[in-house]
């Protein structure tokens, strides 16, 4: 005898008999969806927990703003981060995605609306920029000026949020920039 349990869109009033028609429907018809992955309850981390994500990405992009050549270009940068910390920060955002077949979360800032909106989120004006003592300053690249046309490029960096680990499961965020330093020139007046 075949059980009669109906599986629901969590995004419009279609029914399905089997899990795998529900799946293959969301994936095909609602492919920009908003929902998490898994469907608990997402709690409000603590204070202390946000206030030690932010330190720590801040902490780790300042030490990567180096004026040194070798740092110059596309970085990575791996840290610990449980998985409600990422979502709780990125889920309301346009371009917070799960990518089911990766099994991560993806969010994807560009040009100065992202670096704004990246400042915003860890209520850090400056987290992308540091200028040393010989007036170098090094900064996460959002927008690329084209020499040939003079056209703005905006350029994106990207936080990713994926389950680590065979034996002992931890979350990983990683977010992936790129790097330039240009020499400003500081006038005593």
């Amino acid at each position: 005898m075949q059980s009669s349990t109906l599986f629901y869109c969590s995004f419009c009033p279609k029914t399905y008999i089997y899990k795998g028609s529900l799946r293959a429907h969301e994936i095909k018809k609602h492919k920009d969806n908003r929902l998490l992955h898994n469907q608990y309850p997402l709690y409000i981390p603590l204070f202390s927990d946000c206030q030690q994500f932010c330190s720590t990405f801040i902490n780790l992009i300042q030490k990567r703003l180096t004026s040194h050549h070798s740092t110059q270009g596309l970085k990575v940068i791996e840290f610990p981060c449980s998985k409600n910390i990422f979502t709780f920060y990125f889920h309301n955002e346009e371009t917070f995605r799960y990518i089911h077949y990766q099994r991560k979360y993806n969010c994807i800032f560009r040009g100065l609306q992202g670096y704004q909106r990246i400042a915003k989120l860890l209520d850090f004006e400056d987290w992308g920029r540091t200028i040393d003592k010989t007036g170098s300053e090094t900064c996460v690249v959002f927008s690329k000026t084209n020499l040939n046309n003079y056209a703005i490029e905006e350029k994106e960096v990207e936080f990713c949020w994926k389950e680590k680990g065979n034996f002992f499961k931890y979350g990983v965020i990683t977010f992936i920039f790129e790097i330039k330093t240009e020499t400003i020139e500081i006038v005593d007046e």
